[in-house]
């Protein structure tokens, strides 16, 4: 044990002063401080039995154990095994292993098994099979089964179109919070696909798409404030949909900020305007009218190397403005 020794030089010393053959001689001062110092020793010297640490499992091991738990039908396991099969793109083994998972009854393994189908992965693609799948899980509880289900009667996949069974899936996944749902059923009601064109209830729907993170959600009403589709022009609403959709890396957002703001500054003259054009720069990847009019702001400010490269950005994104000026400087 631990501090076996330390005890037994107390025991002893105790029985010292037991028979006297040591507080005859020395102060009682002393004693104390003995006592003390034994104390230290025992905090701060190391254990003599080492606390057994556990190996780190390597990947081998945990899919040896994973393999185990999926043989001794655990679903999740099995699961888990295809995703990580996925990942590596061994498409064939992580179908086997979602084939297994979605045997035990697993929600998320038929989704996944369906996905595979859908798209050909790792087994010969079948979008009838798929969609079957994906309305079992669906019924099993995943809700993204349901998006999925309602996506594929709406274009037609694995089954003839039907835009009444892509609305109540739909509307079941969004309201499971499940952003993409959300977004498609505003895009029925947007352009009267089964329901009769509504653009607040879709500007609602697209609004809760966007608040969950949905990307498209967020350049849908981007667009419907910059171009008035069905609302008022609002060009501040539009830059700030777009900005929010950009953040969420949706690039062809990024370019349409750039084209709004391009629109709204008309010359950087501000903090806030080089701040919004030089962010509207760096994340778009076509267009680059905030690019030259970066180029400008510097070449103004006589920093003409930092000029030469926004235009030359810019110019690579096809913006003709900043060829031309390119070309001027280089001729002078």
């Amino acid at each position: 044990m631990r501090y076996s020794f330390v005890l037994k030089y107390i025991f002893l010393y105790l029985m010292y002063i037991k028979k006297g053959r040591f507080m005859s001689k020395k102060p009682i001062v002393i004693t104390v401080l003995v006592l003390a110092l034994i104390l230290l020793a025992i905090n701060f010297l190391p254990s003599v039995v080492p606390v057994k640490k556990f190996a780190t499992l390597t990947d081998a091991t945990y899919i040896t154990y994973y393999k185990k738990a999926c043989d001794l039908e655990d679903s999740e396991a099995c699961n888990d095994l295809g995703d990580i099969y996925f990942k590596d793109k061994d498409y064939s083994d992580a179908v086997e292993f979602y084939k297994q998972s979605c045997t035990l009854e697993n929600a998320e393994g038929c989704n996944n098994l369906a996905y595979m189908l859908d798209e050909g992965l790792g087994i010969e693609r079948h979008n009838w099979q798929a969609l079957k799948l994906y309305e079992k899980a669906c019924k099993s509880g995943n809700m993204r089964s349901c998006y999925n289900v309602g996506a594929m009667y709406f274009k037609g996949e694995g089954a003839r179109k039907n835009y009444y069974k892509a609305a109540h899936f739909f509307k079941k996944s969004c309201n499971s919070d499940i952003a993409s749902g959300c977004n498609d059923l505003a895009f029925m009601y947007a352009n009267g696909k089964y329901f009769k064109r509504n653009i607040q209830k879709a500007i609602g729907f697209y609004y809760d798409a966007c608040e969950m993170g949905e990307a498209s959600g967020c350049n849908n009403l981007g667009y419907m404030y910059e171009t008035g589709d069905g609302v008022r022009k609002n060009i501040q609403k539009a830059e700030r949909f777009y900005e929010k959709a950009c953040s969420l890396d949706d690039f062809p957002s990024c370019d349409r900020l750039e084209t709004v703001l391009g629109k709204k500054i008309r010359e950087i003259k501000t903090e806030e305007d080089f701040k919004a054009a030089k962010k509207a720069c760096q994340n778009s990847k076509v267009g680059g009218t905030m690019c030259y009019k970066l180029g400008l702001y510097f070449e103004k400010n006589d920093d003409q190397d930092i000029a030469l490269q926004y235009y030359e950005e810019a110019c690579d994104r096809g913006q003709s403005q900043s060829c031309k000026r390119l070309g001027d400087l280089a001729r002078e």
